[in-house]
């Protein structure tokens, strides 16, 4: 056989296995193996018997009869164990156990279970979908039931790690984005500040374009925004919500959140000038340094040009040019004014003596040179 035959049949044979590949579908209340494909049902002769139990099981869950659905469903799933019959046992009986408010065995027991040997099941987003159920259901505050019938404590937070399976088991699903997004309000709204901001974070890097997005960098923008509502040496996160609101404006010019970017920029331009003058004036006014304070001032020209603070940096710079001496404070006229730093300018003092180095250790004599006492 030559290559082009042996490629062609190849080809063939992976077609076969696509169309032949198991599927059961549910099609007019009742379970059935689709056309073309092959049970996986082993052994064959158990297809009418696992048919028969997955009809009854969707038949008593749609009457409401819980326990019996769970009954059947997971006869289903250990005598099949592994096979497409198993996975859609698992996903069923993950929704019984929802309806019960039995989120945990639904979670762990079912689904955890599902993601471990049924990755490549046709219908894997059923159970992705199912699993980002829990997830709003926990947020949302539903209480869990203890068996199906004991309501038991609400655990709001444990809602953000369901929602981080989601994204785990389907990261390029279309469930994900909303996972992160849906991860950052609850966080938000339960006060955990480093959960939001990791979880907006991720979703500007993984998913930019998502219809998310904007409202994540509004929300990074307006959190980095008040963290920097401290000293004027730590305004770096001033700065990264500049950029969070530069980036809403480049990326989604016509999101309603990109009219408010603007002014939210210059009002955090403006605020870290005058932090950075605000600290010339501590360095000039204070300590006495006006290489410190120069920097400062330029500083602060540089961040927001036409701001005031840069107006007002710029008269101290030529106050400092102006004057060689700061004003003094009353400390100063009582204990005299505070030490200038030395020069970087001014040339350190060398050692001097020819048995010293310039390091200030001494020599050491050459071998066989070495001075006698008289």
């Amino acid at each position: 056989m030559n290559l082009k035959n042996k490629i062609f049949s190849v080809i063939f044979a992976l077609l076969l296995t696509l169309t032949c590949r198991a599927e059961f579908v549910f099609k007019n209340d009742r379970w059935q193996v689709k056309e073309n494909t092959t049970s996986d049902v082993t052994p064959v002769s158990d297809l009418p018997r696992v048919l028969e139990l997955m009809n009854r099981a969707s038949a008593a869950m749609a009457e409401g009869n819980y326990s019996r659905s769970l009954s059947l469903w997971d006869e289903i799933a250990e005598k099949q164990h592994g096979k497409e019959a198993e996975a859609i046992a698992l996903i069923n009986r993950a929704r019984v156990h929802i309806l019960r408010g039995q989120f945990e065995p639904a979670e762990k027991d079912d689904l955890d279970e599902f993601f471990k040997r049924h990755s490549n099941y046709v219908n894997f987003g059923e159970a992705v979908e199912v699993m980002f159920d829990i997830a709003n259901r926990l947020a949302a505050g539903e209480r869990p039931r203890l068996g199906g019938w004991m309501p038991w404590f609400k655990d709001r937070l444990h809602a953000l790690s369901v929602y981080e399976k989601v994204i785990k088991n389907a990261p390029n699903g279309p469930l994900a984005d909303k996972a992160l997004i849906r991860m950052a309000r609850l966080a938000n709204a339960e006060g955990r500040t480093e959960e939001t901001a990791t979880a907006l974070e991720r979703l500007v890097s993984d998913y930019p374009d998502s219809k998310f997005t904007p409202e994540a960098l509004e929300r990074l923008a307006r959190m980095r925004s008040d963290e920097s509502l401290g000293a004027d040496w730590d305004q770096a996160k001033m700065i990264a919500a500049a950029d969070h609101w530069r980036t809403l404006i480049n990326q989604f010019p016509n999101d309603p959140r990109a009219k408010d970017a603007k002014d939210q920029i210059k009002m955090l331009m403006d605020r870290a000038a005058r932090a950075r003058l605000n600290l010339a004036k501590f360095y000039w006014f204070k300590r006495n340094n006006p290489e410190a304070a120069k920097l400062m001032a330029n500083a602060s020209r540089s961040i927001a040009p036409n701001s005031d603070a840069a107006r007002e940096a710029e008269k101290l710079l030529i106050d400092i040019s102006n004057f060689p001496n700061p004003p003094p404070t009353l400390a100063d006229r009582i204990l005299g004014p505070y030490p200038r730093p030395s020069s970087n300018t001014e040339v350190k003092p060398k050692v001097v003596g020819d048995e010293m180095d310039e390091l200030g250790f001494r020599k050491e004599s050459p071998a066989g040179t070495g001075t006698k006492n008289p």
